[in-house]
């Protein structure tokens, strides 16, 4: 395997596994529900506050920087975590990891955007960084009896490996960006962020990611099953993101139909889940292979590439962090099976842009 994609795929495993080994372990963190809550929202905080920020610096400056920024910060945040039981600094090392991801994406995106054949690169990608939030909380959970934070320290010393692998990359083997000067830089930004033409793509990432986002965190309280079952049926969306990104990424179909069938697919899924938990699953595999089609998608705009990836990481967690509030507000109006519809049609409905700033 290329070293380079070694480096960004063992980096993407980490940096997701640390980001969801504090989840089982958060009741043990914070006594109180609002402790609870701020831990578990911080990470969102730094990811949000940051992305756009960074993303820009990686075009003015270089990518490979910013993957080696990404794992001191995941590795730091991590090893903070493990050795205080301060909420200020517990809260204050989620938003220091978030701001690891911040740095991480839009880089990595960036990087994987530039081989010959990125859809299938992108999609290994997006299985190993499903598959890291799946062992995050696995592995959190099951060594948590011999140690409270093992889970922690685990993915805090796979992050140094992978910063020694950074390390060796930045030493000439990974791929360079072409600096970019200040005013170019800022002009960037503005074209991603108010021409009209691209806000289909940050609408649908925030509405597809969001909608699944709110679907994963209400349907503990919409169903009947128990805890572990409904463990089991949850991990059935990771399951379905996983096999569509290695099928989705070898797949001969374009960014626009592959961002549009994803869409369809995972509106479908999320109506399904309302009477069997297998829609999670395929709200999963819908989601695969619309964030593909989206990455490869915004890799292909004639706009500054970390800049880009780094509007879309945001929309992307800002529909994380919003729809979920936003459900909670309504829920006192619509029963969970009604939220769910509502979500299923509107993610649906995202098949019908027509995204013409990707051709066919």
């Amino acid at each position: 395997m290329n070293r380079v994609r070694a480096c960004l795929y063992l980096s993407v495993f980490v940096i997701m596994g640390l980001s969801d080994a504090v989840v089982p372990i958060l009741p043990d963190l914070s006594a109180d529900v609002l402790g609870q809550s701020t831990l578990f929202s911080a990470y969102f905080a730094g990811a949000l506050v940051s992305m756009i920020p960074l993303g820009m610096l990686s075009d003015r400056y270089d990518y490979a920087p910013f993957i080696l920024l990404s794992l001191v910060l995941t590795a730091v945040s991590g090893f903070m975590i493990f050795c205080s039981d301060c909420h200020a600094v517990l809260v204050s090392a989620r938003f220091v990891e978030g701001c690891a991801c911040g740095a991480f994406f839009p880089a990595a995106f960036s990087i994987l955007a530039r081989f010959e054949n990125p859809k299938r690169y992108i999609g290994e990608f997006n299985f190993l960084l499903n598959f890291g939030l799946a062992a995050g909380v696995a592995v959190a959970a099951a060594l948590k009896y011999y140690h409270l934070k093992a889970g922690v320290l685990t993915f805090s010393l796979l992050a140094l490996a992978a910063l020694a692998m950074s390390f060796s990359q930045n030493n000439g083997t990974m791929i360079r960006n072409a600096p970019q000067s200040a005013r170019d830089t800022i002009d960037g930004i503005f074209t991603v962020l108010l021409n009209e033409r691209y806000l289909q793509m940050w609408f649908t990432a925030f509405i597809l990611f969001g909608g699944t986002g709110v679907i994963v965190a209400y349907f503990p309280s919409f169903t009947n099953l128990g805890a572990f079952t409904s463990g089991i049926a949850l991990s059935g969306v990771y399951v379905g993101t996983m096999i569509t990104s290695l099928v989705g990424g070898r797949m001969n179909l374009t960014e626009r139909r592959m961002i549009k069938a994803g869409a369809l697919i995972t509106g479908i899924g999320i109506i399904i889940t309302v009477y069997h938990p297998i829609g999670l699953t395929i709200m999963g595999a819908g989601s695969g292979f619309a964030l593909i089609g989206l990455v490869t998608g915004v890799a292909s705009l004639d706009v500054s590439s970390g800049t880009a990836m780094g509007v879309f990481n945001t929309y992307t967690y800002a529909g994380f962090a919003a729809l979920p509030v936003f459900t909670a507000a309504i829920l006192g109006y619509f029963s969970y099976a009604g939220v769910f519809w509502i979500f299923g049609i509107l993610v649906a409905v995202l098949a019908l842009f027509p995204l013409r700033m990707l051709g066919r």
